[in-house]
């Protein structure tokens, strides 16, 4: 192929791939869904025979969080600490762009085992940055010799951009969704405080109500009771003292008295203290 006309096949992949993950970041909220589409979108393009993304845990582990291609295995020694000795950590720690083309000439024994045992034979790691910090690496493999050529530094480049990008936007998606998640529990709490503040005024409006009514209720029967005891006490002075129904007259008297005061105190309950000054 000319090469003029193979630095414009080159350029509109560029741009179609830059174009397909803009459009997978965008369409998807959550990280892992926007990983596992990448990773598709880069099997397919680059027809690769395995890929995966390689994210750095909070206990400094580098895990692959997304990939195809790559045998149960693989993953499982592929979880490790990045470290100098294995192609993907030295991507990691140094942040530069490896690319082998010849697994023959691979010198780190950890990653010759594992490349051996998928049958790779080229591959190439672009580290994964956030803000200028590398929080992982993204490795593209085939089962071909020179399958990688130094161009396609700017491709992984991108793309590994693209992907760093796109886990800053699921983080701040998920900051966001906390504190909205923050915001509703506030809000859920405030009203549940509000709803307890309007059951009791709504009580204490109850309570307020039925005070008013037992005071009206023993201002008449304090009234009631004023009658019957000062016709009680007169009939009592007027009967003698042999006459049998003193005794019950007396009876009357005392016990009309006791209820008096009584309501009374009922009375001075329901008296709000600046009235009853």
């Amino acid at each position: 192929m000319d090469p003029v006309a193979r630095r414009l096949k080159e350029s509109e992949q560029k741009i179609r791939i830059l174009f397909e993950i803009t459009r997978v970041v965008s369409s998807f909220l959550y990280l892992q869904d926007v990983l596992d589409a990448i990773v598709d979108l880069l099997m397919n393009e680059f027809k690769l025979d395995a890929c995966s993304i390689r994210l750095l845990d909070g206990d400094g582990t580098l895990r692959i969080k997304s990939h195809r291609g790559l045998s149960q295995a693989f993953i499982e020694h592929a979880t490790r600490k990045p470290t100098i000795d294995c192609y993907s950590g030295e991507c990691f720690l140094t942040g530069k762009i490896l690319i082998i083309n010849d697994a023959d000439q691979v010198d780190k024994p950890i990653s010759t085992n594992r490349i051996v045992c998928e049958n790779i034979r080229s591959f190439a790691v672009a580290p994964i940055r956030v803000e200028g910090e590398t929080i992982g690496v993204l490795v593209t493999s085939s089962k071909k010799k020179n399958y990688f050529h130094e161009r396609f530094n700017d491709v992984i480049y991108i793309v590994a951009n693209q992907i760093g990008m796109a886990i800053r936007l699921s983080q701040l998606y998920e900051e966001i969704s906390n504190l909205n998640k923050e915001l509703e529990e506030k809000v859920r709490e405030r009203t549940a405080e509000l709803e307890r503040k309007t059951r009791q005024l709504i009580e204490a409006e109850k309570l307020a109500a039925l005070g008013k009514m037992s005071q009206r209720v023993a201002h008449e029967l304090r009234n009631s009771l004023t009658v019957i005891g000062g016709f009680a006490r007169r009939l009592n002075e007027k009967t003698d003292s042999k006459d049998p129904a003193k005794e019950y007259l007396q009876i009357i008297v005392d016990e009309v008295k006791a209820l008096e005061e009584k309501v009374s105190e009922i009375i001075k309950v329901g008296v709000p203290a600046e009235e009853a000054v």
